[in-house]
């Protein structure tokens, strides 16, 4: 089943995300409290020095990796519009290319089809989640189990079945066949940002390096010194922005992962069947929900 939300409010992403956090928080929390007791320790006191410095570097590598994770959630964005740009191209040059021979028709309007299969076929491979069964409803004179590389194949043939039969020239197979190894790309593309993260001992490199700097940044905290409930929440306040800020970059850097960081790829292929199979076709108007954009 195939669910759907318009963009969620600025209260309820808030809500989201600290749920999202609530082990990081409540760590923090913890390590804020027990510094209270351990802040005035000599071990600690003799740590004061370097935390001016840590923090100039833990600020580096973070906004480093902050800004890679960024980049990767841009450039996902940016193929599926190319995804989206692709379809209505190919959907266009049907028409462009369109004798208006009989024969010609239903392989068009199959083609057409397959297009809108491929792009919700891609966004649930993407999610590594099964696509939903009626799915195969949109071309069930392609197997049923078709992946998204397999269904562009399918497209090929048909390209190649036009030209065969007269109903393209030589312009005509150019100019589908191009649109087609373009889709190719973009699917391509997002299949590369999904399978290959940010490597694992990086970010856990910078995950430990945010965490010392969280724990050392409590010995400066204060004229009221820790045993204060004002000190503890000082310390609790400066921890958790550093913690947050490195795991906001952990999660934006999966920008397919089906979570509230997802990219609304749900929204891409319902722009894409509304165009292709116009705004009555039922894929076009997904059953809402209060959550983000999900597959079930």
């Amino acid at each position: 089943m195939i669910r759907s939300v318009g963009p969620l409010g600025p209260v309820k992403v808030a809500g989201v995300v600290s749920w999202k956090l609530r082990y990081d928080l409540l760590a923090v929390l913890v390590v804020a409290v027990g510094m209270a007791h351990f802040a005035s320790s000599p071990l600690f006191r003799s740590a004061e020095p370097v935390v001016p410095l840590l923090g100039v570097v833990v600020s580096i590598f973070i906004g480093f990796r902050n800004s890679s994770a960024y980049n990767r959630w841009w450039e996902a964005r940016t193929l599926w519009g190319s995804v989206l740009i692709n379809c209505r191209a190919m959907s266009n040059a049907l028409v462009a290319v369109d004798n208006c021979i009989p024969e010609m028709l239903p392989i068009a309007d199959r083609m057409r089809r397959r297009q809108v299969r491929h792009a919700w076929q891609l966004a649930a491979e993407l999610r590594r989640l099964p696509a939903p069964p009626e799915l195969r409803e949109l071309t069930p004179e392609d197997p049923p189990t078709a992946t998204t590389g397999a269904l562009l194949m399918l497209q090929a043939a048909d390209i190649r079945d036009l030209m065969a039969g007269d109903m393209i020239d030589r312009q005509g197979r150019t100019l589908l066949t191009n649109l087609n190894t373009a889709q190719a790309t973009a699917a391509g593309g997002l299949e590369r940002i999904r399978n290959e993260p940010i490597p694992i001992y990086y970010a856990v490199f910078v995950r430990a390096l945010a965490w010392t700097f969280a724990v050392l940044v409590c010995t400066k905290m204060g004229s009221g010194g820790h045993e204060s409930m004002a000190g503890m929440a000082v310390g609790f306040l400066i921890m958790a922005i550093f913690i947050v800020a490195e795991r906001l970059g952990y999660f934006i850097e999966e920008p397919m992962d089906n979570t509230v960081f997802d990219l609304a790829m749900n929204r891409f292929c319902t722009v894409i069947t509304a165009d292709l199979l116009g705004s009555s076709h039922a894929l076009a108007h997904p059953r809402e929900s209060p959550r983000a954009l999900v597959w079930m």
